[in-house]
């Protein structure tokens, strides 16, 4: 019997020794999920502040471009108000060159200052008269402005027609 006990006794030392085995070889494994694990974990959070940190850049990014357009919308809006007063200053240097150009030949320097500062386009007699004392003929009477257009008319620097029962002046090109 005591060859039966010891034959029991060692099977179970060897079942006890596997068994010891198994479990270091789990705690090894275990070690392994453990260092993986936490890796894992500090990928996930390097991986999340990366997210944040990109997210970030990508405000930034989105901040400094608006900031760009509202420069930019600034600009266009000076470029617009500057080509404004380049066109007024066009007009302004038309009308100027108009009152110092030297008078046509047939015509007395205000005549001819006042055929010069006329507009292409047909108008009305108000129409045109209302344009002329904008300018700065301001001193300058209806029936004046009338009778010097008529002037204008008989040495062919005008033309009037009538349209719907109103005198139309028109600036002939000579």
């Amino acid at each position: 019997m005591a060859f039966y006990k010891d034959t029991e006794r060692e099977k179970l030392r060897q079942l006890v020794k596997a068994c010891l085995l198994e479990i270091s070889k789990l705690k090894i494994q275990l070690k392994k999920c453990q260092k993986e694990s936490s890796q894992k974990t500090s990928e996930n959070l390097s991986i999340k502040e990366l997210k944040i940190e990109s997210q970030n850049k990508i405000d930034e990014k989105d901040r400094i471009l608006k900031n760009k357009d509202d420069k930019i919308n600034n600009l266009q809006d000076l470029i617009q108000k500057q080509e404004k007063q380049i066109e007024e200053l066009m007009k302004v240097k038309l009308h100027f060159d108009a009152i110092t150009a030297k008078p046509k030949t047939d015509l007395t320097s205000f005549q001819s200052q006042i055929y010069l500062l006329l507009p292409e386009t047909e108008d009305t007699l108000e129409k045109l008269y209302n344009y002329i004392t904008s300018i700065g003929f301001s001193e300058l009477s209806n029936e004046n402005f009338e009778y010097l257009l008529r002037n204008l008319e008989r040495k062919g620097y005008c033309q009037s027609c009538t349209h719907n029962n109103q005198i139309y002046w028109k600036k002939l090109n000579k």
